[in-house]
């Protein structure tokens, strides 16, 4: 092996070492006690799915009797990446902890195995050098490591992966001839994991279908052949297809199928309209506009039967979740396009400047290369990644693999230009280039120091909340069989469904998939107790979780699940890095506030059964997390001489030794008065009285007297009456 070829081996190894180290310094904040704490929301019900599919090895978990509380509900994850995770496990012991550490290693070493393939992929368009610098950005790339590092347990680093790689194997299958059916067939392998591991893996497919529209047009600019194009991606396709057929009529895998099946006749279609274009000597130009037409006519005409309906109807779906709108897109911020939540005037995009600098460059420098097969696609695959971001910021993690590349041949073409410049003195070439890389590597320096301190969401108050839920509640059948409602469920907003379901194993009725998710916002922004009293007895929650963002940052996505305006609730101003939250008087008056900020004061049925120890908020300082129990309701009743309103004050202490009072009332009617209380003067509990209640007149008046009643827990829990007569 000469010089030259192993210091290119050092520098791959080193890139690869210096990625995955990067992606397993979170590990320090995520390792507590022997235990593991992930990142994210999704990574936890990756996680529960992890652990059903070792235990049942290799069947996974299709329906989970606790979510959707008490309805359940179907999944259409595709199974691979949680399978893959699951048997990797099983070879380290398959137990709990086994589990855990292989589901939160999973991602760093298929992040950094990433990094190799772009390795690959760049040295084959591009040269040695771009290759290196491209893998050495990609190891430093925050954007990257944000959705890769140690416990990030999602699919995405999986499907990101087997995409770059079907890439890589269709460059060669498109520019070495002899072997371009082996090498599309091994694409083809890797574009059906990649159906296996997302249900959105026909976005992928259109991808490569823009690139042979756009090739076969150039095909006939050049007056060649479009077979060459063509063949490699119908192998690819053909052997896709192939892989899908065992499972194609499952909900989770019919999307791929047809995808795979439509790029198919669409080739053949490309194929044959190109031989026509030649035939009829038809000028290149117009084939792209003419497919445009045709495309769009059998659109028009795919409902002409059932089964071409399905197909549409599939179609169009898929184009609308990922380049339209809705109420779970606006309520999901990765979802949200780029420009709403992405800071362009900042070191980030500055970086993403640097990327769209680098596509002109590369560019350019394709068109001067004579537009070959493999960087076209390339530049394609750019593209259309760019877009996806753009449209939604999720991808942004997607368009930092390609971005690497762009801004490795950015550093080139201006490194080479100074090289060049007859105004540069020699020997400050290598200091300019110097200052120019690390200019280059400022957004993502910047970047890495925030995923260093990067901390798991669930970590301090939610999760000193969900084990104290885990120990303090009634333990619900059925976790590991999740085939039957448990005996309760537990009803928060969606984010935090699937920490509640697998840090505290109990039911949730809403959760990230957004099940439940309509319930949730009614009943959080109900303004009346018998509304939301209606939705917790449908979906049989009897606890209910709340925390200081759902209160404030979350607040305009809970709104627009109920078709609101967000700002007839919370008005929220932004001033330099200071952020102020203004609540109407509307929202005062729902059931949200009344738990999380009122302690259910003026509530019957529901009460604080337990509130995390840091506070939160300026104009209302309360715990960040609070646990709501929801209770028949004593019925203090009896009758008066008094037509003024009758009150209940309690005074209470919380689990963390806050002090509050409750206070209900209700206007008498014929003589008689009814108020329902939710505590209990028994004692004996976290958060508990501290002597009896006072019921009496709201209004102090001459002649009025107030009584001091006690409360059992039993009134409380089977909603007795307690007859306090004036």
């Amino acid at each position: 092996m000469g010089r030259g070829k192993s210091y290119e081996l050092l520098g791959v190894l080193g890139a690869f070492l210096l990625g995955l180290l990067l992606r397993l310094v979170p590990a320090r904040s995520a390792v507590v006690g022997g235990d593991v704490l992930f990142y994210g929301y999704d990574s936890f019900y990756h996680m529960r799915r992890i652990f059903y599919t070792a235990e049942n090895f290799p069947h996974t978990l299709w329906f989970d009797s606790y979510l959707n509380h008490p309805w359940g509900l179907e999944l259409l994850w595709p199974p691979l990446f949680d399978q893959v995770v699951a048997g990797v496990s099983l070879l380290f012991g398959g137990g709990g902890r086994a589990i855990e550490m292989t589901g939160a290693l999973a991602p760093p070493i298929l992040g950094a195995g990433s990094i190799l393939v772009l390795y690959l992929l760049a040295k084959k368009l591009f040269g040695k050098r771009v290759a290196l610098l491209s893998a050495f950005l990609l190891a430093v790339n925050p954007t990257h490591i944000v959705r890769t590092h140690f416990g990030c347990t999602d699919h995405d680093v999986l499907e990101s992966l087997l995409m770059l790689g079907a890439i890589l194997l269709l460059a060669y299958a498109l520019t070495e001839r002899d072997r371009r059916l082996w090498f599309g067939a091994a694409a083809g392998v890797l574009i059906a994991a990649v159906a296996y591991t997302w249900l959105g893996a026909p976005i992928y497919m259109v991808a490569l279908l823009i690139y042979a529209m756009i090739q076969v047009d150039l095909d006939l600019r050049e007056g060649t052949s479009s077979t060459e194009t063509v063949v490699p991606l119908m192998g690819a396709f053909g052997i896709a297809l192939f892989l899908l057929l065992p499972f194609w009529g499952e909900a989770w895998l019919i999307p791929s199928f047809f995808g795979a099946l439509g790029a198919l006749a669409a080739l053949a279609f490309l194929c044959v309209l190109s031989r026509l274009f030649v035939a009829k000597k038809v000028p290149w130009p117009a084939f792209i506009p003419a497919v445009a037409i045709l495309g769009y006519l059998a659109m028009i005409l795919s409902y002409a039967s059932g089964t071409t309906r399905e197909i549409h109807s599939l179609f169009t779906e898929g184009l609308r979740y990922f380049f339209g709108g809705g109420i779970a897109r606006e309520s999901i911020v990765e979802a949200t396009p780029i420009y709403e939540v992405f800071d362009l005037v900042s070191l980030p995009g500055l970086g993403l400047a640097f990327s769209l600098l680098g596509l002109g460059v590369m560019i350019r420098y394709t068109w001067r290369s004579r537009l070959p097969k493999d960087q076209v696609l390339f530049l394609v695959w750019v593209v259309f990644t760019l877009v996806l971001t753009v449209f939604q910021a999720r991808f942004l993690y997607l368009f930092s693999v390609t971005g690497s590349v762009l801004v490795a041949f950015l550093f080139f073409w201006a490194a080479d230009r100074v090289r060049a410049s007859q105004k540069v003195d020699p020997a400050a070439v290598k200091p300019l280039s110097l200052v120019l890389l690390a200019i280059l590597l400022l957004p993502n320096v910047v970047g890495l120091m925030e995923v260093v301190d990067d901390q798991p969401e669930v970590a301090g108050d939610w999760l000193e909340t969900l084990d104290w839920l885990e120990e303090n509640t009634p333990v619900t059948e059925g976790f590991e069989r999740p085939v039957r409602a448990g005996e309760y469920g537990v009803l928060s907003w969606w984010d935090y469904g699937n920490w509640i379901l697998y840090q505290s194993r109990r039911p949730v009725v809403a959760n990230n998939f957004q099940a439940g998710a309509t319930d949730a916002a009614s009943f959080f922004l109900s303004d009346s107790e018998e509304k939301a009293l209606a939705i917790t007895r449908a979906r049989d929650a009897r606890y209910v979780v709340t925390d200081e963002k759902t209160i404030y940052r979350k607040l305009p996505a809970i709104v627009r699940w109920i078709d609101e305006d967000p700002k007839s609730y919370i008005i929220i101003s932004s001033d330099s890095d200071l952020v102020t939250f203004e609540h109407s008087k509307r929202f005062l008056g729902t059931i949200l506030a009344k738990l999380h900020l009122l302690d259910c004061t003026n509530l019957g049925h529901f009460r604080l059964v337990y509130e995390s120890k840091t506070s939160a908020g300026l104009k209302f300082p309360t715990s960040k997390v609070k646990v709501f129990e929801r209770v028949e309701g004593a019925k203090i009743t009896g009758i008066t001489p008094y037509e003024k309103p009758i009150g209940v004050i309690l005074e209470m202490t919380t689990n963390q030794g806050r002090k509050f009072q409750y206070f209900n009332s209700a206007i008498p009617v014929d003589g008689r008065y009814e108020v329902t209380v939710p505590y209990s003067t028994d004692g004996g509990r976290e958060t508990h009285s501290i002597g009896p209640y006072l019921v009496g007149p709201v209004e102090d008046f001459v002649g009025g007297e107030s009584r001091n009643v006690d409360v059992s827990e039993e009134d409380v829990l089977q909603g007795s009456v307690v007859e306090v007569n004036f």
